[in-house]
């Protein structure tokens, strides 16, 4: 299993509102991508650089290829991240 960590620092003048819909539209949009599994996603409990996490397992590295190049996937980033998140940062690991 592959987990697949993503963390989003927003753009300035974001409001807690613009995170908490970045979340709900993540949970909804995220695991109809084929081959997403155990998606979670969630506001930081303590503020920080990075506002929004979002995790997810992929059975292996070819389907964590597919989701990157997935236009669903493409869509969210481009319309519903893109417009309030300022950096993201990933981080892959093994997770079996």
């Amino acid at each position: 299993m592959i987990c697949h960590v993503v963390l989003y620092a927003m753009k300035p003048g974001t409001t807690e509102r613009d995170e908490a819909r970045l979340v709900e539209q993540a949970r909804q949009k995220i695991p109809l991508v084929p081959g997403v599994k155990n998606f979670r996603a969630g506001r930081s409990l303590e503020g920080g650089t990075c506002a929004v996490a979002l995790v997810m397992e992929f059975e292996n590295a070819a389907a964590l290829d597919a989701y990157r190049v997935d236009p669903d996937h493409q869509r969210f980033v481009k319309e519903v991240a893109g417009p309030v998140v300022s950096d993201t940062l990933r981080f892959d690991f093994r997770s079996d």
